[in-house]
């Protein structure tokens, strides 16, 4: 079952109707800030409309869930907080409002 924070998510991705999302990540190289992470969808980000505590597990279980499935995943061989996730978009599925 889906949390709330996942439904919302699933929900905000598919209201964006884009094929594929990519989940992105970098250090910003403030110790403060750490890595900054975000969703882009179409070259624009839309997860600034997710909740704060949002993390990339939540894609994953929306990847477990059946509604995004992995094309691709790279990492930076000289920065790990480097990445980008690309996902293909499905059709809502059984996480149901609660």
């Amino acid at each position: 079952m889906l949390t709330a924070t996942q439904i919302a998510i699933r929900d905000r991705i598919a209201e964006a109707g884009a094929a594929q999302i990519v989940y992105c990540s970098e250090w910003l190289g403030y110790l403060q800030f750490g890595v900054y992470h975000w969703v882009e969808c179409g070259g624009t980000s839309i997860s600034g409309d997710f909740s704060l505590d949002w993390t990339a597990a939540d894609l994953e279980a929306l990847e477990r869930d059946g509604f995004l499935r992995r094309v691709s995943a790279w990492t930076d061989p000289d920065d790990e907080f480097n990445t980008k996730v690309t996902y293909a978009v499905g059709a809502p599925t059984s996480g149901a409002r609660p």
